[in-house]
């Protein structure tokens, strides 16, 4: 939300987009806290941008079995909902949160996972606004919401945001930031993230916004 380009980002995706019911009321939760991410997202909606979607029953065992047991292995209601709802509706899940990234790929390797960050290297983003709109869009994401940027991922990143914006991303693994400098002037093409096909249904995890107390 902090990129200020989410409805240029959702309209770029080939994919209908959704968030679960209980994911949105996680950020609601937030708002007393005064964290505003459940505005833009309300924003979304009411744009048609974004669908609102209850998970079906066959996936309750799923968010059950996420929800419960041992710290360790648990996720936040919205994590678990947004986890429980892609695998049961075939679609993918976009999900920034390190624990529940590492805990889907564990227990559901064939789930589809993305992050925030592949949305903002897509193809698909950089056909819609252009190239620099989208590593400007890029840069306010890593400076205005500190976004998490998968291990993966960091490289491409730090090609794509150029010395002088790398500079000022403090989101970013410091060491992992000063290696990339010594590669950028060496790197001069590379692909965007792959997105799903257009028939996938893309649900959004809860944002990172940390309404949830559950750790």
């Amino acid at each position: 939300m902090a990129s200020g380009r989410s409805d240029d980002i959702l309209r770029a995706i080939p994919n209908k987009v959704v968030i679960t019911d209980i994911a949105l009321s996680e950020l609601e939760r937030g708002r007393a806290r005064g964290r505003r991410t459940i505005e833009g997202v309300e924003r979304l909606i009411d744009s048609n941008l974004l669908s609102v979607v209850s998970c079906p029953e066959d996936a309750e065992a799923i968010f059950l079995e996420l929800v419960g047991g041992n710290a360790a292995e648990t996720l936040d209601d919205g994590e678990a909902s947004t986890l429980a709802y892609a695998l049961t509706c075939s679609g993918c899940a976009v999900i920034d949160e390190k624990k529940a990234t590492a805990i889907a790929g564990r227990r559901f390797p064939s789930l589809p996972l993305l992050s925030t960050t592949d949305l903002l290297l897509s193809a698909e983003l950089q056909g819609a606004i252009g190239a620099e709109a989208a590593v400007a869009t890029l840069y306010e994401a890593l400076t205005g919401a500190r976004m998490r940027v998968p291990d993966r991922l960091i490289d491409l990143v730090c090609t794509r945001l150029g010395e002088e914006r790398l500079g000022k991303c403090h989101s970013l693994p410091p060491l992992a930031a000063s290696t990339c400098r010594i590669f950028i002037g060496s790197i001069t093409f590379h692909l965007g993230a792959r997105l799903p096909p257009a028939g996938a249904v893309a649900t959004l995890g809860p944002a990172g916004d940390g309404s949830s107390g559950r750790s």
